[in-house]
């Protein structure tokens, strides 16, 4: 439109200086009233009221209609030029054609989105010029007509062309978005319960700020709900699931935010500034809720551990966060139970991210070191093993725990870095005794079946042992079955192993995942006996037959069976009359760093020693 004032401008100087100024004006005027109109309509906003599909259908199909009569009505206004140029006789007509010619073709390339508004507009005047040029005869003005019917001919099908390439880019685009739109959808939703998962519960923490606070958020964790995927199998555990969600949803407050963001882990986000329920209240109608029966999972009890953190601002990572130490709090108190974040977690919190954040730098500074206790034969108090235990003098919250650290480097990625450091300790560690002569001592290291299952820790070892020339007889891997893991895969590496001559012990017997089953395993060829059953021996009847069972049955499997935490002289004794004829604890000596552990092995009497090592 702005071409066709610039255009209808030039025309009416060309007609003004012809002396055809009030027909012009006339003429001019009637072309860009109609201009106007079809920018006015442009610029309109749509009637209201058509907020639905078919509503906005009629609104667009009329407003078409408005466009398709106003272009008709530019394209006959257009025409009159065959009466201000006397049937294009007049000497300045070529420049008018020139003028159609272009506009005509303008139209059909600027409204190819609706084909009927260019062939409205163009149609009539390029017939009228056909008309007047035939009226006019001669075969030279023939040619003309037929050359100006085959331009409008192939200006419509222009039209039509650009209209169908239009349709179907716009189909194609809105598939395009609508294929967007749904991979969207899906990726912020948990395909199981409906809910949404952890990516979907990131953009909905975007509207809980526009809500007044405090923000609760409580971060819900099933108990026992394992046992229902191994028992009734993974299609009733999916089922149950659902209901779990459910169940949930029904107890959630009004405009709460429900998102299943792992196998059995749910989070409920609500604003308390509209709400008058309180968490604690809620939360024990959640629990409630989830731990009333199941049908078809009858015999399964389902619990629920719930942490909660109360915040002045939804900050996403800083809630779930607090959230999860609060949960752990509630786990260790039993099932069932929930946990406020409070000062004490606070701080908590602050010592978990502060050795998470200095764990890689300890490691490489050697900060972080293996030290060794020894494994003493009860008869003779001759040192025939060690194990090694990990040791680390925060700067700042002084000794961490090897439970701590082995979860610090579980959540900052550095366990491998970890079991190298370890494992490199081992060895230097073996090298030491070999050249001491004291061959058939075992160094030994704790695997867990976590990092048999997902990490290379087969290859690192043998392959780190025979770089060394390390004679894989002196080196022994304690194995916690601290989890379920993909077997399997496990036993594949504990084979390899196993067939290279390295000793395979079972840790903690008696505790955790382990059972009797697993001394059927003719790869174990120790096992150890966890300190709670062997601390306080001689005074708990109970632990005396337990202990003794299991010294009975490594002897008919021909196992040795070491005694761990042994921290008395009767327990001692009491262990030595049992028959075990092992055992490690601070009895004996606590850990000690590699350097002095070669020394230490060498002594044959260990007596005076083993109490300057204990002091």
């Amino acid at each position: 439109m702005p071409i066709s004032v610039a255009l209808s401008s030039l025309i009416l100087i060309v007609q003004v200086l012809s002396g055809d100024t009030f027909s012009a004006a006339i003429w001019f005027l009637v072309v860009n009233g109609i201009n106007g109109a079809r920018i006015v309509l442009a610029l309109s906003r749509p009637e209201e009221g058509n907020a639905n599909f078919e509503g906005g259908l009629k609104s667009v199909s009329r407003r078409l209609r408005l466009y398709s009569i106003l272009a008709l009505l530019s394209g006959f206004a257009w025409s009159f030029l065959a009466v201000l140029t006397n049937g294009y006789a007049m000497p300045q007509s070529s420049l008018h054609l020139i003028i159609l010619a272009g506009i005509s073709a303008g139209a059909v390339t600027y409204g190819n989105s609706y084909a009927k508004l260019s062939i409205n507009f163009i149609t009539p005047p390029l017939l009228i010029l056909a008309g007047c040029l035939l009226a006019r005869g001669s075969f030279e003005n023939y040619i003309l007509t037929f050359a100006v019917l085959l331009f409008l001919g192939g200006l419509v099908r222009g039209s039509l062309i650009g209209q169908a390439r239009f349709r179907e880019a716009s189909r194609l685009k809105h598939e395009a978005e609508q294929a967007a739109m749904e991979m969207e959808r899906i990726s912020r939703e948990d395909h199981l319960t409906g809910l949404l998962n952890r990516r979907g519960l990131e953009h909905a923490i975007e509207r809980l700020q526009k809500t007044d606070g405090p923000f609760v958020a409580m971060l819900i964790d099933l108990d026992g709900f394992k046992s229902v995927n191994d028992t009734y199998g993974h299609k009733v555990g999916d089922e149950l699931l659902v209901s779990i969600a459910y169940r949930i949803k029904g107890k959630a407050p009004a405009k709460a935010t429900l998102a299943r963001i792992g196998g059995d882990e749910f989070v409920l986000l609500f604003s308390l500034g509209a709400q008058s329920v309180s968490p604690a209240a809620l939360a024990s109608a959640i629990i409630s809720s989830i731990a009333e029966p199941y049908p078809g999972a009858g015999s399964v009890q389902i619990g629920a551990s719930m942490g909660i953190y109360q915040s002045a601002q939804p900050e996403l990572t800083r809630m779930l966060s607090r959230a999860d130490v609060a949960l752990y709090a509630a786990k260790r108190r039993g099932r069932n139970e929930y946990c406020f974040f409070d000062s004490h977690l606070e701080r908590e919190l602050e010592r978990r991210q502060s050795i998470e954040r200095d764990l890689r730098s300890a490691i490489e500074a050697g900060d972080l070191r293996p030290w060794f206790q020894p494994i003493i034969n009860i008869e003779t108090e001759i040192v025939i093993g060690f194990e090694a235990l990990l040791r680390w003098s925060h700067p700042v919250h002084g000794a961490i725990s090897p439970p701590e650290i082995v979860a610090a480097a579980r959540e900052t990625g550095t366990l491998h870095l970890l079991t190298e450091t370890v494992f490199a300790g081992c060895c230097a560690l073996i090298d030491g005794l070999a050249a001491s002569g004291r061959r058939e001592i075992r160094v030994a290291m704790n695997v867990s079946p976590r990092e048999l299952d997902a990490g290379h820790i087969d290859d690192m070892i043998l392959d780190g042992l025979k770089a060394r020339g390390l004679p894989a007889a002196m080196f022994e891997i304690e194995i916690t079955e601290e989890a379920p893991v993909d077997r399997e895969r496990a036993d594949e590496k504990l084979g390899r192993l196993s067939h290279a001559g390295i000793s395979i012990a079972l840790d903690d017997f008696g505790t955790g995942f382990s059972t009797l089953a697993s001394l059927k395993d003719r790869r174990i060829s120790k096992v150890k006996i966890d300190k709670e059953f062997v601390c306080g021996l001689a005074e708990s009847r109970e632990d005396q037959l337990l202990v003794k069972a299991v010294i009975d049955v490594g002897r008919a499997l021909g196992i040795d069976v070491v005694a761990e935490g042994v921290e008395r002289k009767a327990d001692q004794q009491l262990l030595r009359a049992l028959g075990c004829k092992t055992a490690q604890g601070f009895l004996f000596s606590k850990a000690i760093p590699a350097e002095q552990a070669v020394g230490f092995a060498t002594i044959r009497d260990c007596s005076e020693p083993l109490l300057l090592s204990r002091g």
